[in-house]
């Protein structure tokens, strides 16, 4: 072969293997773009915004916080120039990297696809979160620990306090003996005596020493005229000074005492004229009157109201028969009227062979159910008598 026969031979052989070359580019550039515009025609996928806590600050999400639609064909990417390879069928779009050349760590499915995507697609705008319309743009403290830091340690509830009685014992003085179960009794109590008697100034001290509280139990006439109230007593048909120093001389054989109570009466207690006696004497000595009802006709509240004095009055009679369980039913009676008023007064009387022994036994109820027992003079300073 001659030289220009060679030459010409090689300016063919080089023509077909640049035409072979630019077919095989051409080929694979059209492949190329025709998943590219697939890829740019499909909607994007809906992107799941990332809810964060209230407190957390705001923040654009990042690459592989998007859901990415796997492309059907995903391309690989190589970090070195792919040579010019002899043409053949092409059975995908991929570059093959040269023969010689490192191959290029797989990065894996989830990087691979969002570096697609991002290639093949326009530039992703950051996405915020999607917060409540209500919710403040400074950090929110959780519900739960805002209770915890700020709640005050919970106190135990104390339990309920319910009404006070006042326990009398009358007719003290006529026996020495039947008076000490009131004194050796648990609690406070108030107890009236008799002027006039063998005890009576004995008994007044006695239950000074012992603790209780001490009232005169002033004698005066009852509407049976037949019934004598007994010593120092306060009859029909007697003048106003006559009355004052009766109560007075009375008041001196027992005292100190915290007021007076009456012993029958329930003549003169309805009569106005003895009665406004009786409270001049009251109001002069700085004590109190306890009325113990023995008549609903009674004078002394209405006199005590327009003296603007305060009295007491008896809620409850215990003994009136010497069973027990009558006796018990009118403790459950006063108990009652504490829980409604407040303050319940109940009289019994120092002969009652069975009184001292049933309140010695309910005593620890009675404190347990939260009843306070008290006494006439204790009531006096501490202003806590509802009339």
């Amino acid at each position: 072969m001659t030289p220009a026969e060679l030459r010409l031979n090689l300016i063919i052989a080089g023509v077909i293997f640049g035409v072979s070359i630019a077919l095989f580019m051409g080929k694979a550039v059209f492949f190329s773009g025709s998943e590219s515009r697939q890829a740019t025609n499909t909607p994007p996928a809906p992107v799941a915004s990332v809810e964060r806590p209230a407190e957390t600050v705001e923040r654009p999400a990042e690459i592989d916080d998007l859901p990415v639609e796997a492309p059907a064909t995903p391309v690989e990417v190589s970090s070195q120039p792919a040579e010019p390879a002899r043409p053949e069928p092409v059975a995908d779009t991929r570059v093959k990297p040269a023969e010689n050349a490192p191959k290029p760590i797989e990065p894996t499915a989830r990087v691979s696809q969002s570096v697609s995507r991002l290639a093949n697609s326009a530039p992703v705008k950051p996405v915020k979160p999607v917060t409540p319309r209500t919710q403040s743009n400074k950090p929110q403290i959780p519900v739960i620990a805002a209770r915890q830091s700020t709640s005050k340690p919970i106190k135990p509830v104390p339990e309920k306090k319910r009404g006070t009685l006042v326990f009398v014992f009358d007719d003290a003085g006529h026996n020495l003996k039947q008076l000490q179960p009131f004194l050796d009794l648990p609690f406070s109590c108030t107890i009236a005596v008799l002027p006039g008697l063998q005890y009576s100034k004995e008994t007044a001290r006695r239950i000074r020493a012992a603790g209780k509280d001490a009232i005169l139990h002033q004698p005066m006439q009852a509407v049976n005229l037949s019934m004598d109230p007994g010593p120092g007593a306060i009859r029909k048909g007697m003048q106003p000074d006559e009355i004052r120093a009766i109560v007075r001389k009375n008041l001196a054989e027992v005292w100190p005492v915290s007021g007076l109570n009456n012993h029958e009466g329930s003549y003169i207690t309805a009569d106005r004229q003895s009665m406004e006696a009786v409270f001049d004497v009251v109001r002069e000595k700085g004590i109190r009157f306890l009325d113990s009802r023995t008549n609903v006709k009674t004078q002394a509240p209405s006199i005590a109201r327009e003296r603007g004095m305060t009295i007491w009055e008896r809620a409850v009679f215990l003994d009136n028969t010497q069973e027990k369980a009558a006796i018990i039913e009118a403790v459950n009676n006063g108990l009652r009227i504490a829980d409604k008023k407040g303050t319940a007064i109940m009289i019994g009387h120092i002969w009652s062979n069975q009184l001292a022994g049933i309140l010695h036994e309910m005593y620890p109820e009675l404190v347990s159910q939260g009843y306070s027992l008290s006494t006439l003079a204790k009531i006096a300073l501490d202003e806590d008598f509802d009339e």
